[in-house]
């Protein structure tokens, strides 16, 4: 049996539902009676956002929770915590992607392309070649048209870097991934 402040601790930047399923919603139920309206916890507070609301109370309320103690196993949470970090370890050390490869060749194609094009611009307009200055100004729409399939792969790449970033550190926190495209307007639309 614990107290709610060490098992607060423990959890964390973890949410107490996710880190303790069914405990945490009763700890939170606990906490929040004791709580005024405008500053009730909401389902998904970690154990940071307990411990801050226990110690804004007035020290007769504290002294009450604190007498109340929980089933909680220890543990589990250690556990859980645990294989979260070897589960972000394995993932740090998979080299198994082709997407970073296919990234590369496609801003290595990008980046000759533009210095290509540049370089042809600049030593024409050195030597007054007028003729060659208009073919490669008239020439953007081709070099647009290369360029775009390969600019539009870059920036999904690195947008799929940045959800993959947002999902792990939601999963560290104990959070939940929020979901995008489809799924995350169907998540918008449904929780209204």
């Amino acid at each position: 049996m614990m107290n709610i402040w060490d098992i607060a601790k423990t959890v964390g930047a973890g949410a107490l539902n996710v880190v303790l399923p069914g405990a945490g919603s009763a700890m939170l139920g606990v906490v929040n009676e004791l709580l005024p309206d405008g500053k009730k916890l909401p389902d998904g507070a970690t154990g940071h956002d307990v411990a801050a609301a226990i110690q804004a109370m007035p020290a007769d309320k504290r002294a009450e929770l604190m007498e109340k103690k929980f089933d909680v196993d220890l543990a589990h949470i250690k556990e859980s915590n645990a294989s979260l970090r070897a589960m972000l370890a394995a993932d740090a050390t998979n080299t198994h992607s082709t997407r970073p490869y296919i990234a590369k060749g496609s801003f290595l194609v990008v980046a000759f392309s533009v210095i290509v094009t540049m370089s042809l611009w600049a030593v024409s307009v050195f030597n007054n070649d007028d003729s060659t200055v208009q073919v490669i100004v008239n020439g953007w729409p081709f070099v647009l048209a290369v360029m775009t399939p390969l600019v539009t792969l870059l920036y999904a790449y690195f947008g799929v870097l940045k959800e993959e970033h947002k999902n792990k550190l939601a999963t560290a926190s104990g959070g939940t991934p929020e979901s995008s495209g489809i799924a995350g307007v169907l998540a918008a639309v449904l929780k209204r």
